[in-house]
This record gives C-alpha cells, structure tokens and sequence, in this order.
C-alpha cells in the first residue's frame, strides 16, 4: 500500500520535472555549474525586484497615459465638431433666403441662359454661408438637369440621383446628414478617373435636401410639387481630421481611427482603410458607451483604447496604444536603472566565477583540447606534466596511449595507399589499350578506303594522344590538358563517323585550372557515338558543357540518341558489368574523392542520354 503512494506521488508532473532536473545536472561541466550558481544567486532577487517596479510603474503609467490621451481625443473631437456644427448653422441661414425660394420656384431647366444666371445668384450666397476654404473643400447644389456653385469638385449631375449620397439626402427629408468617407471615383462612377491622381480621391459630405419655405404675407409658401428639390452637398477631404488627430499623436505605435455607427472608417492612420468597413466585436461596446477609455483585444493583444463620440456626426473617434509603448515612454529612467544594474551585477558574478573555475579546470581544458587534435589526426601531440598528482597521473596515461594509437594507425594507413594505388594503376592499364586498339583499327580502315594525305590530319592528333597518355603516367592531369585530348579525339571519330555528328562545347573558363582524372569523359562521348548513334546516319549531337557551382565542379555529356531503359542505366553502373568505360570511370572518381562523388545518368529509350560527372572544387 505505502508502495503504490509512493509511486503516485513520483509520477506528479513536478516531481518528474525534478527528476529529469537532477539527472542534467551530473551531465553539466564543472565551470558550468559554478557560472549557473552564481548567475541563479543574482537573478532571482533582480528578478523579483525588476518585476515589482515594473509592475508599478506600469500601473502608475498606464493609468495617467489613459487619462491624458482620453483628454486628448475628447478635445480633438471637441475642435472639429466646432467646425463642423457651423455646417448646420449657416445650411440653414442659406435655406431662409428668399431669393434662393425664387430661383428654384421659378427656375426653367430647359433655359440654359436662364440657368447659368441662377448659377451665378446661387454662387453669391454659398459664398456668403457656406465659403470654401480650409475646412469645406467644396459646396454645391445639384440637381437632375444642373450643377450649381463653385465646381472645386466635379460632381456629375446626371448620374447625382443614382447615388448613395442622393438616397441618403432623401431619407432625412430635409435634415442635415453626414455621409462617411468615400471614395470620389467610385460613388460617382468615373471610371476614367481610376487613373488619375487626385487632391480629393477620399470625400466625407454633409448634405441636405432643400425643401424650400418661405414665410411672405403671414403664410408659408412652399415650393411648387412640380419643381425638383434640389441637395445641397458640402464636401470635406479626409485631412482635417487627419491635421488634428496625427499632431497629438506622440507616442511609438499608437494609431487613431474615426468610424460610424455601421462601422465605414471615415480616418484612419493607415491611409489604405479609408473607406472601408470594418465593424469587429470590441467595437460594439465603445459604440454603446459613447466616450472613456477601455482595455480590449485587438489580433490577439491587450490594447488601451481612447475614444469620444462627436455631438455632430455623431461618430466615434478613437486613439489605440499598447501598454508596452506607454512604458517605453513614461518609464524609461527606471527601465534604463534596473537593467544596468542587472547587467552590472551580472558580469561581476560571471568574472567571479569564471576566475574560481579556470583554476581548477584549466589541465582539463588541456588535456580536451590534446584529445580534439588527437581526433584529428595530430597523434604527436603531447602535454607537459606540471604535477604528479590526479591530473598528472591522468595526463602521462594519455600520452602513452597517443603514441600506441599513432603506431597502429600510421601501420594500417599505408597498407590502405598500397591498396588504392595498385588498384588505380590497374584501372588505367585496364582501359589504355582498348583505346589504341580501337584507333589503331580507325586509321588503318581509313587508309585504305581514301588513298588520301587527309589521314595526316587523323595521324597528328593520334600522335597529340599518344603523347598525352604515354608520356604522362600520373592519374591526374590539368583539365585543359585532358580537354584538348578529348578534341583530338572526338576529330578522328568524327573522320570515321562522316559528319555523323556534331560536338557543341561549353565550358566555364575558371575551370580549365583544376586536376582532373585522366581520360575521365572519353567513355561518355565514346558511348554516346558507337551506342547513342547506331541507328542514324547524320544529326547527332554531343553537348560537353563544364561549370562549378557550390564548390563543386559539373561536367556534363549529353546526346540525342537511342537513350537508355532504367535497367541498362543500372547495369551500367554495376562492378560486376561489362560496360568497362562507365564503370571504370566511376570506380576511379569514388576511389579519388570518395563516395560523395561519381557520375549521374540520365536517359529514356528514344530521347538520348545525359551523363553528369560530379567532382569536389
């Protein structure tokens, strides 16, 4: 019974934790957990005293930034509703004006003299009530058949009735009505203005429909059923809001935005959501309590939001700000102090420590750095006994081994190069008389068909061969040399072939400086002529190409001839096939630079063949 409590209680998640924590630590240098001790001592006391500072001054900060950038937004808004209430104000003055009841009530749209005076009349009195300047950018009547006022924007009077903004006008029967930002282009459908840049690209208007009244003799006059009510538009850019909400804006990170009831932003501080609808769920709180600041989740982080309703649009304008900013502007002293200091007494109990453990590490460090160069392959290596105790025991046992290890090592290593070098020069005599076999055949053919001194061409560039590889008995040549004999060759098979092929060459210059195997791509071009080529009598075509990439060099062999099935490509490349060329080839490569290197074939029956040889830079 007390056994199974027991084994609950280790299976608890921080038991287990312990555990795996007390199986590390045996694991850990010696230096390691001196610098952890110490490094743990120092942190966890600044750990607690950074984490209550911060803790309050982020309190203090946040609460008094809330409070100051709600002040902020409540007098932005406070600035622009002034400007805006004068709208309503003078609208109205301007709808009171008799002579404007007289213009519409009696206006002809059909008299285009007649209108063009009205227009003229209509202009006097916008510029009396309602004058264009910094913070209404436009002002115009519009009607089905007429435009009237100052045409600072182009408003299209035959397509104003199909618009939202007209729609809009109507459905407040006479009141004043804000519209949110648009988009010029779009509410109007100018498309041929999608391409052109414009001063005023994003508009909010006020408008209102004029239902005319005037009070003469005691009565009201209204106007005529008959006559079209005419919309009086009054459109604003963007900016001001911009002006006024960009300049309090002085903290990192910090955004503002102004949206409606329905959610169309009508300024933001990212230019590309003007005018457009975002409504997401925090939002419907704000709407609902009109004004103060709140904390919310935007994507995911915590946010404070500042926010105040207009008593004119009646639009909310908002400022957002991350906590984090807040204190990177109100608390930077204490910031700055408590990580200098930690910084401070974290290097002093590092150095501290650090000097106690090269003491007593410092003939550890020694015999490690012996054992890595011992590793690789640096047997002479030795390390002076300065002490006759633990460490020096340990350090005479090392280096007598080193010496045995050295003696084994340099007795098997030589075997090994006996091995390789037998096996090389076997390869070659291997593949050396089958080649002056098969030219031998080719002149001696060739002399007796023509009876012409042409041969003297073929002779030159065997005797160019002959010298290349009798003369020279080394495995590795520079690939310039090797190259010039693989032209000679490649001249006296296409002599015996008659123009069966041609050879397109393509070399990277840099490569030519490099050793390379000798005779390595003759097996690939002489496959590619006597297999590749068999069945036609003209158009063959050899593409030898070279280039180094990645540190590593690429020599390709590429024909397009018969091809290879994927049964002969792997029976090409057998030990145990009778394709010498290939084979040999790639057992000399592998044997040279090791396994990582050798040949690549790619083919299919009918459509050639291309070989890749892969060598180290």
């Amino acid at each position: 019974m007390n056994t199974d409590i027991f084994q609950k209680e280790n299976n608890h998640p921080v038991l287990k934790k312990l555990s795996s924590i007390n199986n590390y630590l045996p694991n850990l240098r010696f230096r390691t957990k001196l610098l952890v001790s110490y490094i743990i001592i120092i942190a966890i006391p600044l750990g607690i005293m950074w984490y209550k500072n911060y803790s309050i001054s982020m309190e203090v900060s946040t609460n008094l930034a809330r409070q100051n950038i709600y002040e902020i937004v409540k007098q932005s808004n406070e600035i622009i509703d002034a400007q805006l209430s004068k709208i309503e104000e003078n609208s109205l003055m301007m709808i009171s004006e008799e002579a404007i009841f007289n213009i519409f009530n009696e206006i002809d749209p059909r008299d285009r003299y007649n209108l063009i005076e009205s227009d003229k009349k209509i202009i006097t009195y916008i510029n009396k009530y309602l004058l264009e300047g910094k913070n209404n950018y436009s002002t115009s009547v519009v009607t089905s058949f007429y435009l009237f006022g100052n045409n600072t924007i182009h408003i299209p009077y035959e397509k104003f009735l199909d618009t939202e903004i007209y729609e809009r006008a109507v459905q407040s029967n006479g009141a004043l009505r804000w519209i949110p930002t648009y988009d010029y282009v779009k509410m109007y459908d100018l498309n041929y203005y999608s391409q052109v840049k414009l001063d005023y690209k994003y508009l909010f208007s006020a408008v209102r429909l004029l239902n005319f009244s005037h009070l003469k003799g005691g009565q009201m006059k209204s106007l005529d059923k008959s006559v079209e009510r005419p919309v009086l538009i009054v459109n604003f850019k963007e900016d001001i809001f911009r002006e006024v909400f960009e300049n309090s804006l002085t903290i990192n990170g910090s955004y503002y935005f102004i949206m409606d009831q329905d959610g169309n932003i009508i300024s933001h501080s990212d230019e590309k959501l003007v005018g457009e609808k975002e409504k997401p769920i925090w939002m419907e709180e704000l709407l609902v309590k009109g004004s103060g600041s709140d904390f919310v989740n935007i994507n995911d982080k915590r946010m404070i939001v500042c926010y105040d309703t207009s008593k004119v649009t009646n639009w909310i304008a908002a400022v957002v700000i991350s906590p984090e900013a807040l204190m990177t502007y109100y608390v930077p002293a204490m910031k700055s102090y408590t990580i200098n200091l930690a910084m401070m007494l974290l290097i002093a109990s590092v150095l501290f420590a650090y000097l106690i453990s090269w003491s007593i590490t410092k003939p550890l460090n020694k015999l490690f750095e012996a054992i890595k160069k011992t590793g690789e392959g640096d047997f002479d290596t030795k390390i002076q006994i300065k002490s006759g105790r633990e460490f020096g025991a340990l350090i005479s046992r090392f280096n007598n081994m080193n010496d045995k290890i050295k003696l084994l090592i340099e007795e098997n290593y030589k075997a090994k190069i006996r091995q390789k070098e037998t096996e090389i020069m076997a390869l070659n005599i291997q593949m050396n008389p089958h080649f002056l076999y098969n030219t031998l055949n080719i002149i001696n053919w060739r002399a007796i068909e023509n009876k012409q001194s042409e041969i003297s061409n073929m002779i030159i560039s065997l005797s160019s061969m002959l010298q290349y590889t009798s003369q020279n008995q080394s495995e590795m040549e520079k690939f310039i040399d090797d190259f010039q004999w693989l032209k000679n060759y490649l001249f006296i098979m296409n002599y015996r072939f008659e123009g069966k092929f041609i050879v397109d060459y393509n070399m990277e210059p840099e490569i030519f400086k490099y050793n390379v195997p000798k005779l390595f791509l003759q097996p690939f071009v002489e496959n590619a002529i006597i297999h590749g080529f068999q069945n036609i009598k003209s158009g063959g075509i050899i593409k030898i190409s070279g280039w180094i990439s990645d540190d590593k060099r690429y020599f390709v062999v590429e024909d397009n001839g018969i091809g290879m099935s994927i049964e002969e490509i792997n029976t090409a490349v057998r030990r145990d096939t009778n394709k010498i060329g290939i084979n040999n080839t790639n057992r000399r490569i592998k044997l040279i630079y090791g396994d990582l290197y050798g040949i690549e074939i790619e083919s299919q029956p009918l459509k050639g063949t291309k070989i890749k040889v892969v060598l180290p830079k």
